[in-house]
């Protein structure tokens, strides 16, 4: 069954070398396990959407919200899929600017750009949207 896993987190100490680990390691990994999905740095808050077989996801994120790059793990949304959202994306990142910050107003209007203040039913269109914007540091 495929299984979609958004979650929420806030970086330690987000650095240039943590991201290239990461992406590094999921570049590796993940067409491997069969997960896609897409990681954004939000203003010192990651969002992650992962895809793939239920008990694949949930093992990666097992081994994610141990990591210590990052502390407050908190899902999202969890939920079966009838099709990957990201087929060919093996993992891509995406940086908070101010493109990102007007994107994530309209999903979150009144809010002072918290994800873990957002209505979580709006994180897999969030995430959507944020792939649709320009300016990508790390592309599938």
């Amino acid at each position: 069954m495929l299984y979609r896993l958004i979650y929420a987190s806030r970086s330690c100490v987000p650095t240039d070398d943590d991201l290239s680990e990461i992406l590094e390691w999921s570049r590796a990994h993940n067409p491997e396990m069969g997960v896609t999905g897409v990681l954004c740095l939000l203003d010192g808050t990651y969002i992650e959407h992962l895809e793939g077989e239920e008990s694949t996801v949930k093992s990666l994120f097992e081994h994610i919200r141990h990591d210590h790059r990052h502390r407050d793990v908190t899902i999202l949304d969890e939920r079966a899929i009838a099709r990957r959202a990201y087929p060919d994306w093996s993992l891509a990142l995406r940086i908070w600017d101010e493109r990102t910050k007007a994107i994530f107003r309209s999903f979150s209007p009144g809010q002072n750009l918290d994800l873990y203040k957002s209505d979580p039913s709006t994180a897999a269109p969030l995430v959507k949207a944020l792939t649709r914007a320009e300016n990508w540091i790390f592309q599938p």
